[in-house]
């Protein structure tokens, strides 16, 4: 037997009691070679900075900080790590939310902007920092921005279900409702205060230079809490992304199940918006280029589309403070320029 067809044949796990996966080897290689290369630019972004180090010491410091000197632990663990994973945790986050609107609206263009909640955050902010300064302390800034993000999610679900469910009404009202938050920030953005307007500015863009370790655990609370329910409706959405009437014929009601699922990518998106900013192109692209590895089968494109998205967020935010330092470029600016080329390659190639 070739090595191809081996790593071709269906093997069936059951990580939980009653949810069994069929998963091939050659998704097994990719998950486990992905995971490798996300460890490894962890170290290198370690690594990275101002003040360099070689990748033995980063990896030493992260492995057995008591056996290294003080200032290398401080460098990594104060001002290094938090970003690192903060950049990983909102990069998967942004990915899995990605996948499931692709599969819930059946349209390989939609994306976490879509259902509002990154208008609706950014729409929070500027409000409570160009109109209302010191409304709100700085600290729960990240709060009120996913609060704005769960409301205006919440009306573009009420107005595109009033008259039953539809993967297009949900979409043209996305985007309708996303243009008028847009057109009112770029207001907010032409008429405020310029000092007040600069220290939004750099948080809209993607900013992670200023994450905190508080910052990382509610993130991580979040993606767990948000991602295993997500991975969870694998299988939900294999259906789904077939048609209602398949759906339904196999026991999946969109009536229930959809708003569920939209609940989930609201509060993966909402809580990456709150702690990194917009990074645009994230979750649009994170899953495409997870899909020319593993297909639509989603209890394998799930994980791996977070892989992808972990290390587009880590390699944007990591270039962005070594291309040109010392001044740091947002994450999100970075991510666009590198990834829109290569965006429209893979669509052009794809057809």
């Amino acid at each position: 037997m070739s090595l191809l067809s081996f790593t071709a044949q269906p093997l069936h796990l059951t990580p939980l009691p009653g949810i069994s996966l069929r998963i091939r080897a050659r998704d097994l290689f990719w998950l486990g070679f992905f995971s490798a290369l996300l460890l490894a630019v962890l170290v290198w972004s370690a690594a990275s900075g101002s003040y360099s180090l070689s990748m033995a010491q980063s990896w030493q410091a992260l492995v057995s900080p008591e056996t290294e000197p003080k200032r290398i632990v401080r460098v990594l663990w104060e001002f290094r790590l938090p970003r690192i994973l903060a950049a990983v945790l909102c990069g998967a986050a942004l990915a899995i939310a990605g996948v499931m609107l692709q599969s819930i609206t059946r349209n390989a263009l939609a994306s976490p902007g879509l259902i509002g909640v990154e208008a609706g955050a950014s729409v929070t902010l500027l409000i409570c920092v160009i109109l209302l300064p010191g409304l709100i302390p700085v600290f729960w800034l990240p709060v009120g921005a996913m609060a704005g993000g769960f409301a205006v999610a919440g009306l573009i679900w009420l107005l595109s279900s009033a008259r039953g469910y539809s993967p297009v009404r949900l979409i043209l009202v996305g985007v309708g409702i996303t243009s008028m938050l847009g057109a009112f920030s770029e207001m907010l953005i032409t008429y405020g205060d310029i000092e007040l307007v600069e220290s939004a500015l750099m948080w809209l863009g993607g900013s992670l230079h200023q994450v905190s370790w508080e910052q990382v655990q509610v993130m991580t609370a979040w993606l767990v809490l948000a991602g295993i329910p997500a991975w969870l409706g694998f299988r939900q959405l294999n259906l789904l992304r077939l048609g209602d009437k398949v759906a339904l014929s196999r026991g999946v009601d969109n009536r229930k199940v959809i708003p569920w699922l939209l609940l989930l990518s609201v509060a993966l998106t909402s809580a990456a918006v709150a702690t990194a900013g917009t990074l645009t192109f994230v979750g649009l692209m994170a899953p495409h280029m997870a899909r020319r590895f593993c297909g639509d089968r989603h209890g394998v494109l799930i994980p791996l589309a977070g892989l992808m998205g972990a290390l587009l967020v880590l390699l944007g935010d990591t270039l962005g403070r070594t291309l040109l330092a010392p001044l740091q470029l947002p994450a999100g600016l970075v991510i666009v320029l590198v990834g829109a080329p290569y965006f429209i390659v893979l669509m052009s190639r794809a057809r």
